[in-house]
């Protein structure tokens, strides 16, 4: 059992992409036009929804997901502000964007997409087609609902959305691998089988960063550490600067507190030292409390997930565990999840977990490389199609 790290260069063209479901009997008559400028990639997340050019390593533009409405005298909306900034003003109605990594709100997703596009990356949305990615377990009227927001209010022309998993497995060279995302909301672990993902197979929980964020917070308070109001936000950044997972945590807690005590100085000119807390607000991914409800199950659901494919493809799956998302970051994640899944009866005796420095927006990277492939440029739905067939093109054409 090894820790391991890959990431094929965007230039690649040896990824054999599965080419969609084919276009429906008669659906478009008249030829689709080529596409005259790059696409853009755009990853929409809980925490934070990022956007950037295909063929680019990295997202060039990343906001919070917050869209504020700014009330007027009498309480008519003034305006809209997107991002961080949405939580600065007392006059500002922030609305919820998504909710466990599905979108609740479209106007509001409207408004966050317009602003990446025009604002960030300074385009004419009419002038670029566009990728979205949408999590495992997206409601069939979610995918619908993102072909209307891109042909009917920012006007692409055209569209593909791709399912997050597969392209997080894109993004490490494969098409068959088992994907453990650790985002914000929600940990899911999906099994990858040449370019599709398996539902029946796939596990989720709720512990994930956000979880983890409180947890730290609870953690800080029981031990009198009280962050001032205008300092609560500082936890999401300690967490990530400081905690980590124990090989053993048994033996961690037995080692001298002077092994993993951290001094942190805080913006407001406090100092802040964590302890134990380090390696226990992460231990909780292993070890959830069981008061927390049955939602909250540790990340040991990946055997799970392995038990229930079929025995020839466990071994590929075994050798090819994939990390994502930012909650997959906490240093010494891969040694200890080795090491529970050995402790674990599999059919295959090798067990590889890897991930990739781009792992936080793993996704998006492999979006970019999708959009980017010549072998994909004819899987587009493009504008004609759109209004020919309608919404229900987008279950023919993506798969």
């Amino acid at each position: 059992c090894s820790p391991s790290f890959l990431l094929i260069p965007l230039t690649v063209s040896l990824l054999i992409v599965p080419h969609p479901f084919p276009h429906p009997t008669g659906a478009c008559k008249t030829p689709a036009p080529k596409l005259r400028t790059g696409p853009i990639v755009i990853d929409m997340g809980t925490r934070s929804c990022r956007a950037g050019f295909s063929g680019h390593y990295s997202p060039s533009a990343e906001v919070s997901t917050l869209v504020g409405h700014r009330m007027g005298s009498e309480g008519a909306s003034a305006g809209v502000i997107i991002g961080e900034e949405a939580l600065l003003y007392s006059n500002i109605e922030t609305l919820e964007v998504m909710h466990n990594g599905f979108i609740i709100n479209w106007e509001a997703a409207e408004n966050l997409c317009y602003y990446l596009l025009k604002h960030e990356l300074r385009v004419n949305p009419e002038d670029h087609a566009l990728l979205l990615t949408e999590p495992l377990f997206s409601p069939t009227s979610s995918r619908e609902n993102m072909a209307e927001m891109a042909f009917e209010v920012l006007g692409t022309p055209g569209l593909f959305v791709a399912p997050q998993p597969v392209l997080s497995a894109y993004t490490h060279g494969k098409i068959s691998a088992l994907v453990l995302d650790m985002g914000h909301a929600a940990t899911r672990v999906v099994p990858v089988l040449e370019g599709r993902s398996m539902a029946c197979s796939s596990k989720q929980t709720d512990v994930a960063g956000r979880c983890l964020t409180w947890y730290l917070s609870t953690l800080l308070e029981d031990t009198g550490h009280v962050l001032s109001k205008g300092m609560s936000h500082m936890v999401e950044d300690i967490k990530r600067a400081c905690c980590y997972i124990a090989e053993d945590f048994q033996s961690e807690c037995l080692l001298p507190p002077s092994s993993h005590t951290m001094d942190i100085s805080l913006p407001d000119g406090m100092t802040l030292t964590l302890s134990k807390e380090r390696f226990q607000c992460p231990e909780v991914l292993f070890n959830p409390p069981s008061s927390w409800g049955e939602s909250f199950v540790s990340i040991q659901t990946v055997w799970k997930s392995l038990t229930q494919l079929p025995e020839e493809v466990i071994p590929t799956m075994c050798t090819n565990i994939l990390l994502c998302g930012g909650s997959s970051l906490f240093k010494g994640l891969e040694t200890r999840l080795c090491q529970e899944l050995a402790g674990h009866p599999l059919p295959s005796t090798t067990v590889e977990v890897g991930g990739s420095a781009l792992r936080r927006h793993a996704a998006w990277t492999g979006g970019s490389i999708l959009a980017s492939l010549r072998n994909f440029q004819s899987c587009w739905i493009h504008r004609n199609e759109y209004y020919e067939v309608g919404p229900c093109i987008v279950h023919q054409k993506c798969f």
